[in-house]
């Protein structure tokens, strides 16, 4: 029996340029999925692979509402913590 077409209805909120992927962006985008709406995280490739592929990866995930607040949360608790962006050299590398 063949699969009944599914819409997603895909929404592009906004697009982050990433400067430790490069030729990839992260695009948050809201779409139905497992019967509600969802927070799309994705990495998408603008620069084109060896095949010439441009477009979505395989690289993101989806969040609840609830999900995406929580995230939020933590995500703005890390950004004002100045110690957590402290580079760690536990075990520098000796010649």
């Amino acid at each position: 029996m063949p699969r009944k077409p599914h819409d997603y209805h895909n929404n592009l909120h906004d697009v982050v340029k990433t400067s430790c992927h490069i030729g990839e962006e992260l695009h948050v985008v809201t779409t139905n999925a497992y019967n509600t709406r969802v927070l799309n995280l994705r990495m998408f490739k603008v620069m084109p692979s060896k095949t010439g592929y441009t477009g979505y990866t395989k690289n993101g995930f989806f969040l609840t509402k609830s999900e995406a607040r929580e995230l939020r949360d933590h995500i703005s608790e890390l950004i004002e913590n100045e110690s957590a962006w402290d580079v760690v050299e536990e075990n520098p590398i000796k010649e």
